[in-house]
């Protein structure tokens, strides 16, 4: 290490302990610190407006020293697929519900299944739970008022009906639907033991009321016969249902059935078609009777209905097991009217690939015509194929009628 050197100043004189002292310098004060301010606010920039419609963007050159970024093109867009567009979906019908119909005595109904009516749309109706019931000896289900009651299919209930409280089975479960109230009877219950105890013994009380009813008609020599006897359950109403043919005397037959059955009894006279819907049967179609089954009110049917369709007007041809005309012969009486405007009516002189022809039947169904030539005998010719006729001049002779 070196050694500090001495310095080469002299050192002060001595001063005398009486010598006054030299001024004190004056202190220099320290320099104030400069306060931070806050930066100018930056200068905001021009927005660049948006060019004229139809003008092309102008580009800025690039500053000087500065070397334009060569940045990556952008991705190209997807371009659309061109797949053919989804088939629209079907047009979906609405849902029809179909019922399997119970009765006491089957399981199934065998032919023509009711279902629920359409809801209401006047202002009337009202959101109900209802349920599809049928009586016993019923043709078909009906509409009942099940309230608070949720039923289900095969259920006993007991109902309000015209001739008091009866017992029904549950057809189709509850369910809230838009319904005209006035029209829906009530359900009143459930049905228990004791209910069906006593619907069995009205019907053994019912069977004993028609072979009694059967055998004051022969002691009184009136040409009627029993359908049916309706007994209550209390047993306190009786309904005893006649057929004949002509109108017969009862008020001796209702005091002797006042009598023999110890009840009030009412007794009504039916007509043909009635007794057939109470009965039942088998039509000459091969099927149950469709007053039977499915038909609610019994149209008017004429002997016009037959002849529009062309059948033959045998009685044995148009008539059903009740004597009456077929009630399925209005089913397709609007189908032949309006078809029947597209074919020459009989007697028109018509053009046929073979000749002129005098209109003598048509056939709907099968869509042809049988014409008489005037110069050979009658054919067969589709309905497309012929064309009116004209007028035929003075001394021609045509095809006789």
């Amino acid at each position: 290490m070196s050694e500090r050197r001495p310095s080469r100043r002299p050192p002060p004189p001595p001063q005398a302990a009486d010598a006054p002292r030299p001024p004190a310098r004056p202190s220099k004060p320290p320099p104030p610190r400069p306060s931070k301010a806050p930066p100018p606010p930056a200068v905001a920039r021009p927005s660049k407006a948006p060019p004229p419609p139809g003008a092309r963007p102008s580009k800025a050159p690039p500053p000087p020293g500065v070397r334009p970024s060569k940045a990556p093109p952008p991705p190209p867009a997807a371009r659309p697929s061109k797949l053919p567009p989804p088939p629209p979906p079907p047009p979906v019908e609405p849902r029809r519900v179909h019922l399997a119909l119970e009765s006491f005595a089957a399981d199934v109904d065998p032919y023509g299944e009711p279902e629920f009516p359409d809801d209401a749309s006047s202002s009337s109706a009202v959101l109900m739970n209802v349920a599809l019931v049928r009586v016993a000896d019923a043709a078909r289900a009906t509409l009942a008022d099940a309230g608070t009651l949720l039923l289900r299919k095969g259920d006993t209930v007991l109902v309000e009906a015209d001739r008091g409280v009866t017992m029904a089975v549950v057809a189709f479960p509850s369910r809230r639907q838009l319904v005209e109230s006035r029209m829906v009877p009530r359900i009143v219950r459930r049905s228990d033991e004791g209910d069906l105890k006593a619907e069995a013994r009205a019907r053994l009380k019912e069977a004993e009321a028609v072979r009694t009813t059967s055998g004051l008609l022969r002691s009184l020599n009136l040409p009627a016969k029993v359908l049916r006897v309706e007994i209550s359950r209390t047993g306190q109403r009786v309904v005893v249902h006649l057929s004949s043919e002509d109108r017969i005397e009862l008020r001796e037959l209702g005091r002797q059935l006042n009598q023999a059955l110890r009840s009030r009894v009412e007794i009504r006279h039916v007509g043909a078609r009635d007794a057939a819907k109470a009965i039942g049967g088998v039509g000459p179609c091969g099927l149950q009777l469709c007053c039977n089954t499915f038909l609610a009110d019994f149209a008017p049917v004429s002997i016009r209905h037959a002849k529009e369709q062309g059948l033959a007007l045998k009685p044995e041809r148009v008539s059903g097991v009740c004597g009456r005309l077929m009630c399925c012969l209005v089913y397709e009486d609007a189908f032949y009217r309006s078809q029947r405007s597209l074919f020459p009516k009989p007697g028109k002189r018509v053009l046929t690939p073979k000749g002129e022809g005098r209109v003598r039947d048509v056939d709907v169904l099968a869509r042809t015509v049988r014409v008489a030539l005037t110069d050979a005998g009658v054919e067969t010719f589709p309905v497309d194929a012929l064309l009116p006729a004209a007028p035929p001049a003075a001394g021609t002779p045509t095809a006789p009628p």
